[in-house]
C-alpha cells in the first residue's frame, strides 16, 4: 500500500506526461495534429518547476485568460528582459515605439512565453508576460 501510495505521489507531482493537442507548437511537437489527429505526448516535470527557468525551455502553464486549461509554450523571454513585439497588443509597462512595435520589459517573477507556429499560437503575444506562478510543469522529453 505505501509503495502504490509513493508510486501515485510522485507520478502527480513530480513526473507526469501530456498529450500536446493543437498547432501551436509545430512543428517541435504534434507536427501532425491538424493533419492526421497525431499527438505527440510529453514527459513533465512538475516538481519545483518554477526553479531554473532558461529561454527556450518548454513549460506547461495555467492560462491566464482560462485558469482551467494547461497551454503549453517556449519561453523566449525572462524577468528583466526588453521583448518587441509586433501589433496593438498593450500591457502594463508597455511603450509604443515609433515604428508601431511595442516594447515591454518583462517583469519581476514573469516569463514571456510564445507558440513555435507563430501563426497558430495564442501565447504571450495576446495576453502578455505571465506569472511564474502559473507554470504547472517543464518539459523534459517528447515520447
Amino acid at each position: 500500500f505505501v509503495g502504490v501510495s509513493v508510486f501515485y505521489l510522485f507520478t502527480d507531482n513530480v513526473l507526469s506526461t501530456t498529450a500536446v493537442k493543437g498547432p501551436s507548437m509545430a512543428p517541435t511537437l504534434s507536427p501532425k495534429s491538424r493533419s492526421a489527429g497525431i499527438h505527440d505526448r510529453v514527459l513533465l516535470w512538475r516538481g519545483l518547476p518554477r526553479q531554473n527557468l532558461k529561454r527556450g525551455d518548454v513549460v506547461t502553464f495555467w492560462k491566464p485568460h482560462n485558469p482551467e486549461e494547461i497551454s503549453i509554450k517556449r519561453i523566449i523571454a525572462l524577468e528583466g528582459d526588453t521583448n518587441y513585439i509586433g501589433g496593438s497588443g498593450m500591457y502594463d509597462g508597455a511603450v509604443k515605439c515609433p515604428d508601431g512595435s511595442v516594447k515591454i520589459v518583462v517583469p519581476h517573477n514573469h516569463i514571456w512565453v510564445e507558440g513555435d507556429n507563430w501563426t497558430a499560437s495564442q501565447d504571450s503575444n495576446d495576453f502578455g508576460p505571465i506569472s511564474k506562478a502559473m507554470v504547472d510543469g517543464k518539459a523534459l522529453y517528447i515520447m
